[in-house]
């Protein structure tokens, strides 16, 4: 999996990206990303699309307001440099199994 930190990072990773590809817009300091993410990882390794884990640390990082990042973590399936599906955290409480599994069905029915 590979990792953006900046946006000129995101735009060579993902604006850039011939294939499909799911983003996961996280930050350190939030305790729901790091709940989430081992599952994003697994997520990662079962589908056959290329993924992305985008930190967004410092809330000054204009990818925030680009992408319309509400609240991490939030998932996003990039085609052609444009987002086409979006799952966003609930604020307190992240993502659950059962919404990462849909956006999951969701990607793989996209990309076929």
């Amino acid at each position: 999996m590979l990792e953006a930190r900046t946006p000129d990072e995101f735009r060579e990773a993902v604006l850039m990206a011939r294939e499909p590809t799911v983003v996961l817009f996280w930050a350190t300091w939030c305790p729901f990303c790091q709940r989430f993410r081992p599952e994003f990882d697994r997520l990662s390794e079962e589908l056959p699309v290329r993924f992305v884990s985008v930190y967004l640390d410092d809330e000054s990082n204009p990818l925030w307001e680009d992408f319309d990042v509400e609240v991490v973590p939030t998932m996003a399936l990039f085609q052609d440099g444009k987002v086409v599906e979006r799952e966003g955290g609930v604020l307190g409480y992240g993502i659950d199994r059962a919404r990462v599994r849909a956006f999951a069905e969701r990607v793989a029915s996209t990309v076929r």
